[in-house]
């Protein structure tokens, strides 16, 4: 199972947060893990905001040494963000799920609003 990562767990990940708990933990040591390249732009926008202290090409890098794969953003992705129901208005989490529905994937969020999608969820 491969697990695409909500931009807030990666960051959890990555700094050993003990918002993980130990089942979410355990789930990401024992899957291949990919991030998106839409959390690579989130991560830089709340960056120049002020809102984390992680650069965007930090974050891209030590998530790649800390074994995870990134996923580019295409264009079905984009026309999939169309397809979702507007339970969540976020544009990064709304990419993020329809990703997950495009590549099958299995998500991995702290986010409530992604239980109102239908995805392989698991939830932090």
């Amino acid at each position: 199972m491969t697990l695409l990562l909500d931009t807030q767990v990666a960051i959890w990940w990555l700094v050993g947060s003990r918002r993980l708990g130990g089942p979410a933990r355990k789930l990401l040591a024992g899957s291949a893990c990919v991030f998106s390249a839409a959390s690579v732009w989130e991560v830089a926008i709340k960056h120049r905001l002020g809102k984390l202290s992680v650069a965007p090409a930090l974050f891209r890098d030590r998530m790649i040494a800390a074994g995870a794969e990134l996923l580019m953003v295409s264009d079905t992705h984009a026309i999939e963000t169309a397809a979702l129901p507007r339970h969540h208005d976020d544009p990064f989490d709304r990419m993020l799920i329809a990703q997950a529905r495009v590549e099958k994937l299995r998500a991995i969020s702290a986010d409530k609003a992604w239980r109102d999608y239908e995805l392989d969820l698991a939830t932090v």
